[in-house]
């Protein structure tokens, strides 16, 4: 019995000494809980290593002394805009994709990130890159020779996406393209070889009736109607939709279409002697349609007799500030051949004047070059910076009192068009502005060079209008005081920040001494900034596309032969030759 007693008293004190070293274990435990981690938050390691030269699409990875999270109501920037980082403990995840950017800055201002106590906040790092870009090749290649992808242009655009948020990029090697290009997809980059032999081409006119009856058109002209059901237009598949040989259709969100290095000529109004093909008729036969917002062309040619670029779009705020763009170009025509609405800028280009002779003999002469038919609102209309107007030597021949060169004739609505230090080689108009249908909305000049002289001044400008019949007074004014608003930046860029001129703006080059052929291997220096590369072979004085590659080196078929190599920066704008 004593001995039951004591076992029994034995095991109640050890459950008494278990529950009282539970307690203290608690007790310790809780301790623990509420000791607070003072130490400070410590940036331990980060990849890439700051300043070096990385991929445009990746990961910076930060490791930290302890967990931590990002404060609230803070910002952690990718070059200037707000990103979300990824955080698993102690390890911040920065990914970025960065394709058209040539650097990368990630920004963490102090105390954007914390431990997980919100006691001791990280003091802050910018970390700046080099973006080395992704190189791949021209998603299509045009050869009219056979040696790309397609033949036609029309193939290639049909071929590509129709959802695209980044630039498709469609090279055209040169030849004589003889097709009617209708584009609708977003993103289009057509990139030509050179703006002389990389020719998109057809006759095609809008002379004639609906109804199906030749009017007052001429035979020729009717052969080529789009409204004749047996022109080749038609029978080539085209409608009255297409009325150009290059139409960009609208799209509500902005085409981003960008042309380099084309021309684009309706031979129905293109001079034969200078353009095979080329029939020199009178009536309207666009080259060019434009209707959508965010259209660019850079070192093209438009070419026709009568209405060579319709910049065409419908009524509405969804296109009253639609932009187009035209840099380094050639606009060639006789009447109205620069026309429509919206907003265009045109610089550092040349309008040239085509004459012909009619029935009688006599030299037409020039006509005007522009016919706006702005709608209430549009903010800069048409205006030409920078460029020069030129012609053939049956216009240069003529005087003031005998040319019809003007500047422009008002078409309807309210136009809008500004000439800026424009130079004249040949003489313009007494007035400078034609008669057409409504009185101008604005209608004016700056800085006109003639002969090294500013014509430009009030009193030799026009100041009536022919409207129904009657000459109604022009309030002016006739020549702008001040142009400091009209600059690329406040009519293209906008509110939206479009900067068509990044496009080509920085090209790679080839240093013409790295170009080294060895048996069939063809090798250049390369560049960081190259996309591709394109290679070229001269062939009975042309040169003729041979390959495209990311690599800086091409088999080739003739270890004799004089090649080409040609880089294109990420937008596919060339490079300048350097052949071997």
């Amino acid at each position: 019995m004593q001995k039951h007693m004591n076992a029994k008293h034995l095991y109640i004190l050890n459950r008494c000494l278990l529950g009282i070293l539970l307690i203290f274990l608690t007790a310790a435990c809780n301790d623990d809980d509420k000791k607070v981690d003072n130490s400070a938050l410590t940036l331990l390691s980060y990849t890439p290593e700051n300043g070096t030269s990385i991929t445009s699409e990746g990961t910076v990875i930060l490791t930290f002394s302890k967990n931590v999270r990002q404060a609230s109501g803070t910002e952690i920037t990718i070059n200037d805009k707000a990103t979300r980082v990824i955080i698993t403990n102690n390890v911040v995840y920065c990914h970025y994709a960065l394709p058209y950017a040539d650097e990368l800055t990630i920004k963490i201002p102090s105390g954007a990130l914390t431990d997980m106590n919100g006691n001791q906040a990280f003091e802050g790092i910018t970390l700046q890159y080099s973006l080395e870009i992704k190189r791949k090749l021209f998603d299509a290649v045009v050869d009219a020779n056979g040696n790309g992808d397609y033949t036609t242009i029309n193939q290639a655009i049909a071929a590509a996406p129709t959802n695209n948020e980044e630039p498709y990029l469609i090279f055209v090697a040169d030849g004589n393209y003889n097709e009617m290009l209708s584009v609708s997809k977003p993103y289009i980059h057509l990139i030509g070889q050179s703006r002389e032999n990389t020719r998109i081409q057809y006759a095609v006119n809008r002379t004639g009736n609906s109804d199906g009856t030749q009017g007052s058109a001429t035979s020729e002209a009717w052969a080529y109607s789009i409204r004749n059901s047996a022109s080749p237009a038609r029978q080539a598949g085209y409608t009255t939709d297409n009325e150009a040989v290059l139409l960009i259709k609208a799209n509500s969100s902005g085409m981003d279409f960008y042309g380099e290095n084309l021309s684009i000529i309706n031979l129905f109004g293109a001079d034969g002697e200078r353009y095979d093909g080329g029939l020199l008729l009178d009536g309207q036969a666009d080259a060019l349609m434009t209707r959508s917002d965010r259209i660019a062309f850079y070192n093209c040619r438009m070419v026709s007799y009568q209405d060579t670029w319709w910049v065409r779009m419908n009524t509405g705020d969804t296109y009253l500030h639609a932009r187009n763009y035209a840099d380094n170009c050639w606009i060639e025509g006789r009447t109205d051949y620069l026309y429509g609405n919206a907003n265009l800028l045109v610089e550092n280009s040349t309008f040239y004047n085509v004459t012909r002779t009619n029935e009688q003999g006599i030299n037409l002469g020039g006509g005007p070059i522009t016919a706006g038919s702005h709608y209430t609102g549009t903010k800069w209309g048409h205006v030409m910076l920078n460029c020069t107007v030129d012609g053939d030597d049956e216009l240069k021949g003529l005087t003031s009192s005998t040319t019809t060169l003007s500047l422009g004739r008002p078409w309807q609505n309210e136009p809008v068009s500004v000439w800026i230090n424009t130079t004249l080689n040949a003489p313009i108009k007494d007035g400078h502005w034609d008669d057409m249908s409504v009185l101008p909305k604005l209608y004016a000049e700056y800085n006109t060079l003639y002969n090294n002289q500013n014509i430009a001044v009030e009193e030799n400008i026009k100041k009536e209008y022919l409207v129904n019949g009657v000459y109604a007074t022009y309030e002016g004014p006739y020549v702008l005081n001040d142009v400091s608003s009209y600059t690329y930046e406040n009519i293209i860029m906008g509110t939206d920040g479009w900067n068509p001129k990044e496009f080509y703006s920085e090209t790679p080059e080839i240093v013409k001494s790295s170009i080294k052929l060895n048996g069939t291997t063809l090798t250049w220096e390369g560049s960081n900034t190259a996309l591709c590369y394109l290679i070229f072979k001269q062939v009975n004085g042309k040169w003729q596309y041979v390959a495209n590659t990311t690599e800086n080196s091409c088999e080739v078929d003739d270890m004799q032969g004089t090649y080409d190599v040609r880089a294109a920066n990420r937008y596919g704008s060339l490079s300048p030759a350097a052949s071997l």
